[in-house]
């Protein structure tokens, strides 16, 4: 399957009004969701901006994201115009969000999706209408759909050889949120055949990306917050050092409390340096076959074709599944951009456990934590009592999010770990590392003679 956009009808005029329609029924059916804390971020960040200006955002010391979803914030607080309209509308800004989360369902049938128009459409509804898709937007109205579409836009543009533009967007990607940083590995490995191939492409991807970045960065170096920023990254992972943020990982079946600090110690090694040496482990593993195939494709001077979108997209959509299972510190929210990678998968191949599996652990896991759609076991005296305390939801132990079985956090955590497992299982069956292996060592055979 060439990934080349076949004139197949899609999507057509009919397809964008249906999306226009249920974009706009989304909203309406969610006019005021919402997590507390993070809105009330997304307020403050906004009416700073607005009554002190664009450079001013760092000003605030709640204000820890990267610079790209300022520019956001800042259109907003022009278009509310004061704080009152600000704080009143605040719920639209996922108007903005949602538009990434349709975008990274319709490029996923677009380019991945089998036969005429109708039925990439019809593909296209196995994001839209799947409810762990959407409720980082919709319900939650965080903000990973922006990272997860850019990622996959990025991947895209590296699989149609057009490297330069794959790594502006990438770019963006951690620009909007470091987490991006995790898909570098893997992109790397995507670039690299034609990068050797034509080392000007490379180098103009450097240069372009260098231009990108200052003119993101400007006005804050300008301004001197480019400081605030370098510290933020900096200590990106060390913010909040706990086991979890919520994260149902294999930190649930470890500890009592996600409140553990991860510097406690087990045979003499933190938690957190166990959680990251986890990681690398896995994510090796996760990588093996597609750095095979990189190597194959450098030293024999292919490009990635469409035989290889189906080991590209596992291999990559893997990559976050690890990083959240392993890793301390990590929030809910952050297996996000693995759902459209693996989504996209399962439309290329037509096999749909995995994204199922997924969608549906990551889905516990959000409403677990936030009991937007059902019920938690809280009295309103005892949550009463918690916002008078101010408790921070992340200080929450996981026991008391939910009493729910369906809801416990070891066994979400067990569903997480069946498509790490059954991923990887999936992964080999397809690329054969060994195989790999011993076809690069064999010795390059020389080019066969044309006769004239």
């Amino acid at each position: 399957m060439d990934i080349t956009p076949v004139e197949v009808g899609y999507p057509n005029r009919g397809h964008w009004l249906l999306y226009a329609l249920f974009y706009v029924l989304l909203l309406l059916l969610t006019p005021n969701a919402g997590f507390t804390s993070d809105v009330v971020c997304w307020m403050g960040w906004a009416t700073q901006m607005g009554a002190h200006g664009f450079t001013t955002a760092y000003d605030l010391d709640s204000n820890n994201y990267n610079p790209l979803y300022q520019y956001v914030l800042y259109a907003y607080a022009k278009l509310a115009g004061n704080p009152t309209r600000i704080a009143e509308y605040i719920h639209w800004l996922k108007t903005f969000t949602l538009l990434f989360d349709f975008g990274g369902a319709v490029l996923a049938a677009r380019f991945f999706g089998r036969g005429d128009g109708n039925q990439r459409f019809m593909l296209s509804l196995l994001f839209l209408f799947n409810i762990g898709y959407l409720y980082n937007t919709v319900v939650w109205e965080q903000v990973d759909a922006i990272l997860s579409t850019l990622l996959f836009v990025a991947l895209i543009q590296g699989l149609r050889q057009r490297h330069v533009s794959s790594a502006i967007v990438y770019l963006l990607a951690v620009n909007m949120k470091s987490q991006g940083i995790l898909l570098l590995p893997p992109m790397l490995l995507l670039w690299a055949p034609q990068w050797w191939q034509a080392p000007r492409r490379l180098a103009q991807s450097i240069a372009l990306g260098a231009l990108v970045q200052l003119i993101i960065l400007a006005p804050f170096i300008w301004s001197g917050a480019i400081v605030r920023i370098a510290h933020l990254v900096y200590d990106a992972a060390s913010y909040f050092p706990y086991a979890s943020l919520n994260c149902y990982n294999m930190w649930a079946w470890i500890i009592d409390s996600f409140t553990a600090p991860d510097s406690q110690a087990f045979v003499g090694i933190t938690y957190k340096k166990w959680g990251l040496l986890s990681f690398l482990l896995a994510s090796a593993v996760v990588l093996l076959p597609l750095g095979l195939a990189t190597m194959q494709k450098v030293r024999t001077r292919q490009l990635f074709g469409p035989a290889d979108y189906e080991l590209v997209l596992l291999s990559m959509g893997l990559v976050p599944v690890a990083c959240c299972f392993f890793n301390t510190q990590m929030h809910e929210r952050y297996w996000h951009p693995a759902l459209v990678l693996l989504g996209a998968y399962a439309v290329l191949t037509q096999r749909y456990t995995l994204f199922g599996l997924l969608s549906l652990a990551y889905f516990l896991n959000v409403e677990g934590v936030m009991s937007y759609l059902l019920p938690s076991h809280f009295s309103a005296e005892w949550l009463e009592e918690i916002a008078k305390a101010q408790v921070p939801n992340y200080l929450l132990p996981s026991s008391l999010v939910h009493t729910s079985l369906l809801f416990n956090p070891s066994i979400i955590a067990g569903l997480f770990a069946l498509v790490l497992l059954g991923g990887t299982w999936q992964l080999y069956r397809l690329a054969s590392p060994w195989a790999a292996w011993q076809l690069l060592r064999q010795p390059r055979r020389p080019a066969t003679a044309v006769s004239s």
